[in-house]
């Protein structure tokens, strides 16, 4: 079975990362796939490095119009926000099962056109774990970006003044750069608290405080499940929160809680779902930003950093990473070999949601079983 991956253009800001990276590609161009890598400016892997390995290259976006229906377009991040019907395959993390800002006029695009998608963030195996995740780097860098925004409060200044993040070479230049900060302040340490350390992005956090010689408190479920307001937060300098909800439950820390003298100044929301029903720390009205990394809540003396796109900070090592962790399961998606797995499930979500916005019986949709021969 031969089938088409496009690897679109990411159009994200900031977003340097790819799903797949050329070697992978290669792999799947030795077995016979086709793959299409549009020309992209800012992804971390150069357009030559697709095209020496047998990539037919495309204009940025030019999936829109000329990739060929049966073709799966392939991305990582959210697609612009359009009115076009949507009547390709998409893989890609879409942000719109938990009802967000958006979500149900994302769903009418795929529905208008008989389109699918297969959500990266549900792609779970039987366990309902994640087969490929940016986890740790999304910890890593949460941590970092965190004490980023505590050194700069105890030094007086705006962190959202300065230029604008920008990606670094490596892990280690990442953390060399905060060491370096970090002296700045003659020995003083935030006290701090990774929430969910003993996840994937937990122990990313853990691995940043480590190399910049920071001890952080961990938490996991026991300290916080079937908890609300818990006054314990307030205790801590600095707060990494690695947990992504996926029911809701009481809230950990609201603005009530906030006095303005409270010790807590810095919230690093890694797991970053503010308009979602979910988020157990609602004390931040949206996401913040690679030009605005942080936003201030006004009298309360905390500052939040919430990126949903964290590990593109270090573009190339989270990308190898994510993409070694897929390309088992895509082979297996390229090659048909899907039942009872990963994508099965994937899909079988895609249509429960979309029953749920809408209802009515529609034609446009074939049954899974159909979907995936």
């Amino acid at each position: 079975m031969k089938r088409t991956l496009w690897l679109r253009h990411e159009t994200k800001p900031f977003e340097e990362r790819v799903a797949l990276t050329p070697k992978h590609a290669a792999e799947l161009i030795e077995r016979g796939h086709h793959v299409v890598a549009e020309y992209s400016p800012t992804r971390a892997f150069s357009d030559e490095d697709y095209h020496a390995v047998g990539c037919e290259m495309k204009a940025t976006n030019s999936w829109i119009t000329e990739a060929p229906s049966d073709a799966t377009i392939f991305g990582l991040k959210e697609l612009e926000e359009e009115n076009f019907p949507l009547k390709h395959r998409h893989i890609h993390f879409a942000h719109v099962y938990k009802n967000q800002d958006g979500a149900k006029d994302f769903l009418a695009r795929l529905y208008r056109g008989g389109g699918k998608l297969f959500d990266l963030e549900y792609l779970v195996d039987d366990k309902g774990k994640r087969v490929s995740a940016f986890g740790v780097w999304a910890g890593f860098t949460g941590a970092a970006l965190g004490l980023d925004l505590f050194i700069a409060q105890k030094l007086g200044l705006d962190i959202n003044t300065r230029e604008p993040l920008s990606s670094f070479s490596s892990s280690q230049e990442l953390t060399q750069t905060l060491k370096a900060r970090l002296s700045d302040l003659s020995g003083e340490k935030p006290k701090v608290l990774i929430i969910g350390a003993k996840g994937r992005c937990g122990r990313g956090a853990k691995q940043f405080f480590d190399s910049v010689g920071i001890e952080a408190t961990g938490w996991t479920r026991k300290e916080t499940e079937g908890k609300s307001h818990i006054k314990e937060l307030l205790d801590f300098d600095l707060i990494v929160n690695c947990v992504l909800m996926t029911k809701k439950a009481n809230p950990w820390l609201t603005l009530d809680m906030l006095d303005g003298n409270q010790r807590l100044s810095v919230l690093s929301d890694v797991s970053c779902d503010p308009t979602g029903p979910c988020n157990p720390v609602p004390v931040y009205p949206k996401a913040t930003t690679m030009d605005k990394p942080a936003y201030y809540i006004p009298g309360k003396n905390l500052a939040v950093t919430a990126i949903d796109h964290l590990p593109s900070l270090l573009p190339k090592e989270s990308s190898e990473d994510f993409s070694a962790q897929l390309f088992p399961h895509l082979l297996n998606y390229m090659e048909g070999k899907i039942d009872n797995g990963p994508w099965a499930r994937a899909l079988s979500l895609f249509y429960k949601k979309m029953f749920t916005y809408f209802p009515e019986e529609d034609t446009h949709f074939d049954t899974p079983s159909q979907e995936l021969l």
